[in-house]
């Protein structure tokens, strides 16, 4: 069963980018246009890999991250932030909700894949 990876971008053309991707290496991709939806997603789908904007409308991705991870079920989810913003508080924020990953934009697609296949599989190489 392929891993679920669920994308938190008010973005439309990068959460097109990520899912089309995600989906070439194999993983099922879930996408959300704000930290509100991604949450509710995030319940539903129980994914195993969440990638958030940090700067969202109706709810930042920060927020959300805390409330996912105060949710039992996903507590363990590795959250991997994605965004412009690359400020030292914006870093210490994102390693306070326990984000596994912080990278900023604009951003090399392959970088990110990496990243999700490595916190996917533990660090191991390949899937």
């Amino acid at each position: 069963m392929a891993s679920k990876v669920l994308i938190v971008d008010d973005d439309p053309g990068i959460r097109m980018l990520l899912s089309k991707f995600l989906q070439r290496e194999g993983y099922e991709a879930i996408a959300a246009q704000n930290g509100l939806e991604g949450v509710e997603l995030a319940k539903k789908h129980q994914p195993d890999l969440i990638i958030m904007d940090v700067v969202m409308p109706q709810m930042d991705g920060l927020t959300a991250a805390r409330l996912i991870k105060f949710y039992k079920p996903l507590s363990e989810v590795p959250i991997l932030f994605l965004t412009a913003k690359d400020a030292e508080k914006e870093i210490e924020l994102a390693q306070e909700v326990r984000a596994e990953v912080y990278i900023t934009k604009p951003f090399d697609i392959r970088q990110v894949i990496q990243v999700v296949r490595e916190t996917l599989t533990g660090g191991k190489t390949g899937s």
